[in-house]
């Protein structure tokens, strides 16, 4: 069910009304019917005499249209987008501004434009049409709400240097409301952490993060889009400071630095569900996998622990590999719940980023290495009670830290 506000819907042909429409699943919708000193008003609009002109441009028809015509087809184009008629709405506004580029319905049509190609899931395209509506229309009533969106696309393209530029422009500006200078500040941060900048990323996520506290925003409900990017900012940044502990070579305190390494997965792994509560496919996908991600990677590095030195006998490295295997092959299987959920997600809603792909391979390599661990398990000659002995011996050798 969608909601539309702040204006009526009967004042939708309204060309100052302006219509957002949010929804859970995958984006928002803003839909510009027109802004003042942006799109033609019904009253005012001369008609242009004499027969429209047709010129063939390669594969594009360019129509000489008047004002009254252009409108018109605007409020058309612009029913099509509030219905998801994402294709004819973008070839509507494109023949928009091919007939009339630097009109007044032209930054409006560049804008929608934006929106619709977005919505079919071409990137670069709607890219380009957010872009070019803020080079034609700087100070547009869209113009703000196009550079929010060309920050969304950079982050779903993995553009983090330029998603950590625009978002630093758009925290430069002064008609930001407090949601919008958030969801700037969580892109700013994802930007710069996965530039490997993660002080500077910490300072904006914190920043972020005490503004959504002092609101109390996310406390009930679906939370907004805004703070899922801050929560999986922040899934990162832990993410990364969990996987600097290693443990090769072997700590003295091995059960301490392990508990050290777990929390800080659940540290990780908290910001990312707290990214996933916001409902939404793509970031959900990108949180789904970097929790697989997680336990995985602590599988790798955990198998890392080379046998200690008391194991002298064959007999006793038998059942120090065993108890290994035995003890930590639940973090594939917790890492493949993970991904195979991921992929379930991206079947079920469409979702088809990169992400989702990244998670099919994934799922691919876990249940490879999940096999092997079984079958490395079943070749040791050691029962399951000589493995559960040892592990209760790892354990008293390597109690846990005391808080």
């Amino acid at each position: 069910m969608s909601r539309c506000y702040p204006t009526a819907m009967k004042r939708l042909r309204s060309p100052a009304a302006t219509i957002e429409i949010r929804r859970v699943l995958p984006f928002f919708v803003l839909v510009v019917a027109g802004s003042t000193g942006c799109a033609a008003t019904t009253s005012s609009a001369p008609a242009t005499s004499g027969p429209k002109q047709a010129v063939e441009l390669g594969e594009t028809r360019i129509e000489t249209l008047s004002e009254a015509e252009l409108e018109k087809r605007f409020h058309e184009a612009s029913d099509r987008l509030l219905k998801d008629d994402f294709v004819a709405s973008a070839e509507q506004f494109d023949k928009i501004v091919a007939a009339d580029p630097t009109g007044r319905t032209a930054v409006p049509s560049l804008f929608n434009a934006g929106i619709a190609y977005h919505g079919m899931g071409k990137l670069e395209t709607a890219l380009q049409r957010f872009e070019s509506s803020v080079q034609q229309g700087p100070e547009a009533p869209t113009t703000k709400d196009a550079f929010l969106r060309i920050a969304r696309i950079y982050g779903q393209m993995e553009r983090w240097d330029d998603l950590e530029k625009v978002s630093a422009n758009i925290l430069a500006r002064t008609d930001l409301t407090a949601l919008e200078r958030i969801g700037a500040l969580g892109s700013r941060g994802l930007g710069l952490v996965e530039l490997g900048r993660v002080d500077e990323a910490r300072t904006a996520v914190l920043q972020a993060r005490d503004e959504i506290e002092d609101r109390k925003l996310g406390m009930s409900g679906v939370p907004p889009l805004e703070l899922a990017q801050v929560s999986f900012a922040l899934g990162e940044i832990r993410r990364l400071k969990g996987e600097e502990i290693k443990f090769v070579p072997f700590p003295v305190d091995f059960g301490a630095v392990l508990e050290d390494r777990c929390t800080q997965l659940l540290d990780a792994q908290s910001a990312y569900q707290d990214a996933m509560r916001s409902l939404d496919a793509h970031w959900s996908a990108m949180a789904g996998f970097r929790v697989g991600q997680l336990y995985h990677q602590l599988h790798k590095d955990v198998m890392q622990v080379p046998v200690p030195a008391n194991a002298k006998t064959v007999r006793q490295k038998q059942l120090w590999e065993g108890a290994m295997r035995m003890r930590y092959r639940i973090l594939l299987e917790k890492g493949l719940k993970m991904m195979t959920a991921t992929v379930d997600l991206g079947a079920r809603t469409g979702e088809s980023s990169a992400w989702v792909s990244r998670a099919k391979e994934a799922k691919k390599e876990l249940e490879v290495a999940l096999a092997r661990e079984k079958e490395a398990l079943a070749k040791l000659p050691v029962t399951e009670q000589e493995l559960k002995d040892a592990l209760e011996e790892l354990r008293n050798q390597n109690p846990p830290k005391k808080p």
